[in-house]
């Protein structure tokens, strides 16, 4: 049994985003996290993975708010039917979205991986973006 279930990570990641509790959100993750985040892209991996998720989503002109939507799985690994609204330069948007999440024996997050379809009608961060350059 693990000391914190997935579905208890994924509410806890939703909860600390979305109120900006940056030290409890990182402490979610094991230091080799591995995201793909989009699923297509190059994982990203470890704590600068963690740390670039963060710091890359919540930049000037860009906020986002988390609500899943449906949570279904196991102890160790759930997928969730993920809403994402968000203020891109003033203007509200949203992505819809599928996310496996994977916990350790410690409850500790390993894995995310994150599928979307890219929007159409504005354009995510670069570092969220399947063909990113970094």
């Amino acid at each position: 049994m693990t000391s914190r279930t997935a579905t208890t990570a994924v509410l806890l990641h939703c909860e600390y985003w979305n109120v900006r509790r940056r030290t409890e959100w990182t402490s979610l993750f094991a230091s080799d996290v591995v995201f793909e985040d989009p699923v297509g892209a190059r994982p990203k991996i470890g704590e600068d993975a963690i740390r670039n998720s963060w710091d890359r989503s919540l930049t000037p002109g860009r906020e986002w708010t988390l609500n899943p939507v449906r949570i279904v799985g196991t102890e160790t690994e759930v997928a969730v039917q993920m809403h994402n609204m968000g203020v891109i330069d003033g203007r509200q948007v949203e992505v819809h979205g599928i996310e496996v999440w994977k916990v350790n024996s410690a409850g500790l997050v390993i894995s995310v991986r994150a599928f979307f379809e890219q929007p159409k009608d504005f354009e995510l961060s670069p570092y969220f973006q399947i063909d990113r350059a970094d």
